[in-house]
């Protein structure tokens, strides 16, 4: 990671502790809620999707994703003694459990119900969560394990997994269609996967952040003409919306730990590098005593935050790159605005209509937004790894790639043969991600050596 003593960005107009006049706040807040807002309801509404969960549970979820971003950004804003950094950093659920979240919830007995399932992945989450706070106290020691390398191909084979999630969601939405819809459903997982990608490469800063709600809300102009979408929120919709305490029964279970705990290193790794990115578009600095006490801290708030959604009945939290951009952009930089923008997040989670609104966009015009995001963190993860090591880079993740996918496939061939593994080793072995951190950490020391 690339360290100056004060960061190179551009002149801001507000800076960390300046207080902007409350119209200003709230423009800026806005700008950073339209930058984030489609992304903290899509990985609820997927990881609901992947679960099980019926309308009203998922309703719940995505409205209590809203609700308790906004509080974790406020802890992370705020910054309560050594929990949070004190920066403009963003928290939302993380698009990162939806692979490990669906692969843990095929591994449950037939007949488990939703809401078992839920509670033993939301359970698990929590101890993660304890576990990240314990490690942003060690982050030297972490850093030198999952170093860029590791944590790059583990970020790919996440990717990997998701895209090949989505495209099995896409089929079975595909499977389901009636022939003579079926050129208009293309067409609204074209026209999402088109406007995105398209937009994201433009070279106008703001629709480059807009991509995602512009993406999804072109594919929905085509459902809306198709007659595809429908307002149908449902009679027994809430006025107002209040989370509750421990709305699924929270169970905690090793094995699902074990295939949820590369994740939770990897976000770990990647709030290291949003964070640092934070303190240097706010002018802030990126080396030295205080900026590791904002590092300690922000991870430190990760875990809570985590810990916090779990007991709520939402899914883990991290810290969002998106809000850098906007930075940059409004040159704000100010906590007053993360602090606004908080009040924005629990206020719109706070109105079921929202999230009941949501859940109306088809599954392809979510399905052909996902599949474009799950191809950038696959992109991700291949650069950042080839990034920090350009000489064994490729080695490590190409070799761990191929390793735990053939690993993936190794339980069924023993199985051909008659030959059974014990069950925790073959769920373990069935999820690359899981089996790829470690081959990435062995690599890294063989090809680095």
């Amino acid at each position: 990671m690339r360290h100056l003593n004060r960061a190179s960005s551009p002149t801001l107009i507000f800076g960390l502790e300046d207080r902007p006049p409350l119209l200003r706040s709230i423009l800026a807040a806005i700008a950073h809620l339209s930058a984030i807002v489609a992304s903290i309801m899509t990985a609820p509404l997927l990881l609901a999707g992947v679960i099980g969960l019926d309308e009203p549970a998922t309703r719940y979820v995505v409205s209590a994703s809203l609700f308790i971003s906004g509080i974790a950004t406020f802890v992370q804003v705020y910054r309560f003694g050594w929990v949070g950094s004190g920066l403009l950093s963003v928290q939302g659920t993380s698009f990162a459990f939806i692979g490990p979240m669906a692969y843990a919830a095929t591994t449950f007995p037939v007949g488990t119900s939703s809401e078992e399932i839920a509670g033993v992945l939301l359970g698990s989450c929590a101890v993660g969560g304890v576990a990240v706070a314990i490690a942003g106290t060690f982050l030297q020691q972490v850093q030198k394990i999952i170093t860029p390398v590791v944590a790059g191909t583990v970020v790919f084979l996440l990717g990997i997994s998701l895209i090949m999630s989505a495209a099995t969601n896409l089929n079975r939405i595909l499977g389901a269609t009636a022939s003579s819809e079926f050129y208009l459903v293309c067409t609204e997982i074209g026209l999402t996967f088109l406007a995105i990608l398209l937009l994201s490469r433009a070279k106008q800063p703001w629709l480059r952040l807009l991509s995602i709600p512009i993406g999804i809300a072109a594919g929905c102009a085509v459902a809306f003409l198709a007659g595809n979408l429908q307002w149908n929120p449902g009679d027994s919709l809430e006025i107002f919306f209040v989370p509750e305490f421990f709305r699924f029964a929270l169970t905690v279970d090793f094995l699902m730990l074990a295939i949820l705990m590369p994740i939770f290193v990897v976000s770990l790794t990647e709030s290291i590098g949003d964070l640092t990115a934070t303190s240097s578009v706010s002018r802030q600095p990126v080396e030295g005593v205080e900026y590791g006490q904002r590092l300690r801290g922000g991870i430190v708030a990760d875990g809570v935050n985590t810990v916090l959604a779990s007991l709520f009945g939402s899914f883990p939290n991290t810290t969002f790159s998106q809000n850098n951009a906007v930075i940059r952009i409004t040159g704000v930089a100010s906590r007053r605005v993360g602090l606004v923008l908080s009040l924005l997040l629990i206020m719109m989670g706070s109105v079921p209509l929202i999230s009941a609104g949501f859940l109306q966009i088809p599954g392809s015009v979510i399905n052909g937004a996902t599949i474009f995001l799950f191809g950038m963190i696959a992109v991700t993860g291949f650069g950042l790894a080839a990034k920090a090591d350009p000489v064994s880079g490729y080695k490590v993740l190409i070799g761990s790639s191929l390793c735990a996918f053939l690993l993936a496939g190794l339980p069924r061939l023993l199985e051909m043969l008659s030959i059974t593994l014990p069950e925790y080793a073959a769920i373990i072995m069935g999820f690359p991600v899981a089996t790829g951190i470690v081959i990435a950490i062995l690599f890294t020391r063989v090809f680095q050596n």
